[in-house]
């Protein structure tokens, strides 16, 4: 019995692949700002009836929603996210990431959310070295106390960092904490330089979902002795990367926020 396909059946599964593959960009196109069919037939070079058609045939099962000429992302999209995300819970994505985060670099990671005015932490891989940082699933820690924690909040308005110190408002360590809230929303992760009475050095970045709000953070812990502060330069794009593999999986769109931004 022969295996051969047919050339007209190989021909036909070509043609709905590839109509597949312009739907999609059509799409994708939409999720970058593209909301006009001028601007959907320079995305996928196809003429102007096609396009038209392909994306009716998007507006119809709710994966389009159109307004005279302008087009959005339905809400069929946000009903399939909601499922995905659901299915996907965020320790099992990030579970994998964690893993070779730490294989790569022999220091712990760890994925925290936050829990009122504290971390949780829901994820973690172990380190390899003879020293090192340790948290368990279910740990917990005081948001203000932690890189972790600073990544969390740093979208959060100065209100909400301010009800952190509630007991202390014009305390030292208060003025301390803004102004590494600060910094870490301009550089867009945390560190933790503690060579006190902790002794931890760590590296926070947020993880964003497909709403592009900040749902968990990921952070790399190790001691002074592994990681000073040109090791720690040297690997937070690593840290940032891994959050940003994370928040992908998760649905987030960085062009997306950066256009919002």
């Amino acid at each position: 019995m022969s295996d051969t396909v047919a050339p007209q059946a190989s021909a036909a599964s070509d043609r709905a692949s590839q109509t597949l593959h312009r739907a999609l960009d059509i799409l994708e196109a939409v999720a970058e700002g593209a909301h006009s069919l001028k601007a959907f037939e320079a995305r996928v070079g196809l003429t102007r009836s096609t396009t038209h058609r392909l994306a009716s045939a998007l507006v119809d099962r709710g994966l389009l929603s159109s307004v005279g000429r302008d087009y959005r992302l339905g809400g069929r999209l946000v009903q399939l996210g909601h499922q995905a995300r659901e299915r996907l819970g965020l320790a099992e994505v990030a579970r994998p990431v964690l893993a070779a985060l730490s294989a790569e670099t022999q220091d712990a990671t760890n994925l925290g959310t936050i829990a009122g005015d504290e971390v949780l932490y829901v994820g973690q891989a172990p380190g390899r070295r003879r020293l090192e940082v340790r948290h368990r699933v279910g740990d917990r820690n005081r948001v203000r106390d932690t890189a972790l924690g600073r990544a969390l909040l740093i979208d959060a308005p100065p209100e909400r960092w301010s009800r952190l110190f509630a007991d202390d408002p014009g305390s030292p360590a208060a003025a301390a904490f803004f102004r590494e809230m600060e910094a870490a929303r301009q550089l867009g992760h945390a560190l933790h330089l503690d060579d006190g009475l902790d002794s931890i050095r760590c590296i926070a970045a947020p993880i964003r979902d497909a709403s592009g709000a900040i749902v968990a953070a990921v952070s790399l812990s190790s001691v002074p002795q592994y990681m000073d502060e040109a090791r720690m330069a040297e690997l937070t794009p690593r840290v940032k990367a891994a959050a940003l593999e994370i928040g992908t999986a998760l649905g987030f769109n960085p062009a997306r926020l950066n256009a919002a931004g």
